[in-house]
């Protein structure tokens, strides 16, 4: 509950500012009763865990909730990958989830974008500028971008997977290897492969990007119209 969360989170906070390492944390006494009866009710529910975070108008509608429901993930007991679906912008003033998109990108541990297609990829250069690793694939702008500036972008948290050159089933073999090497990671690695993508993020500042945008423009216009773009500038009178 959100107060229980408030009351633990300025009891860090203090520790901080006294200088104390808490091994442990413990959830105030006065909510302990309220948590269990809460837990007691979730567990005695004859239907299974919800897989979204509210109903949706249409949700037979929804492509990722059919997809969910095809491939039969409804978050069983044996299901060893459990679904939170948010169909919704994440914002601090939400009821439901109230955090803001960059402090939940910041909780994560790694953001997974296997794209088939991407112009370029917000998501995982939003996780490489807040410091969190995350998978793409070499058919994503970004994915490219990165791997043509960093000699070793997997050792800086950009797992890039090939999508381009070999079958999907090798793909997703090679998805799953990096996930399994990252959760062998022990926590002081964790740590230091996110200040090395943390680093990246010069590379993703407009003041970088803006030239390859401009690049961009100029070989575009030079393919639909057969000649280079010239300043107006530097054009004849």
């Amino acid at each position: 509950c959100p107060e229980a969360a408030d009351t633990m989170a300025r009891e860090i906070f203090e520790n901080a500012l006294r200088g104390r390492v808490v091994s442990e944390l413990r959830i105030p006494k006065e909510y302990e009763v309220m948590l269990k009866r809460r837990l007691l009710s979730i567990k005695s529910r004859p239907c299974l865990p919800p897989i979204t975070t509210h109903n949706m108008l249409n949700d037979a509608g929804d492509e990722i909730l059919n997809h969910l429901r095809g491939i039969h993930m409804f978050n069983r007991p044996e299901d060893r990958v459990k679904i939170v679906y948010h169909p919704e912008f994440l914002s601090s003033t939400s009821a439901i989830l109230p955090l803001d998109y960059k402090d939940f990108v910041r909780g994560c541990h790694l953001g997974v974008f296997p794209s088939y297609y991407e112009p370029w990829g917000y998501t995982p250069a939003e996780c490489t500028v807040l410091g969190v690793p995350s998978i793409s694939s070499n058919l994503s702008g970004f994915a490219n971008y990165i791997s043509n500036i960093v000699n070793d972008a997997q050792n800086a948290g950009v797992f890039v997977v090939d999508r381009r050159y070999q079958p999907y089933d090798a793909s997703v073999g090679a998805m799953e290897d990096i996930m399994w090497e990252f959760c062998t990671l022990n926590r002081r690695q964790r740590i230091e492969l996110r200040n090395r993508t943390e680093r990246l993020s010069k590379h993703l500042d407009w003041s970088m990007l803006v030239a390859e945008y401009t690049k961009a423009h100029h070989a575009a216009y030079t393919a639909v119209f057969g000649e280079a773009l010239v300043p107006p500038q530097q054009r004849p009178s």
